[in-house]
């Protein structure tokens, strides 16, 4: 597979209904560690995953864990 092909298949957008917890902290603009300790203290729903978690986003409030965390 050439170098062109990856990049293009890199831009494909794939349609989840999950985060993962490095993706939830992206988005809440967060670290990893305190996604891991919203989720430990049940702040966050998640599920386990092998050695990680993924959260539904059905199950998630974003606008309202947004106002929760004050940047």
């Amino acid at each position: 597979m050439s170098c062109d092909n990856l990049k293009n298949m890199s831009k494909i957008l794939i349609k989840k209904d999950f985060y993962t917890t490095g993706e939830l902290a992206s988005v809440l603009k967060i670290s990893k560690q305190s996604v891991l300790k919203r989720i430990h203290n049940e702040s966050v729903k998640a599920h386990k995953m092998g050695l990680n978690f993924i959260i539904f986003k059905k199950d998630l409030n974003l606008k309202k864990l947004m106002a929760i965390i004050k940047h």
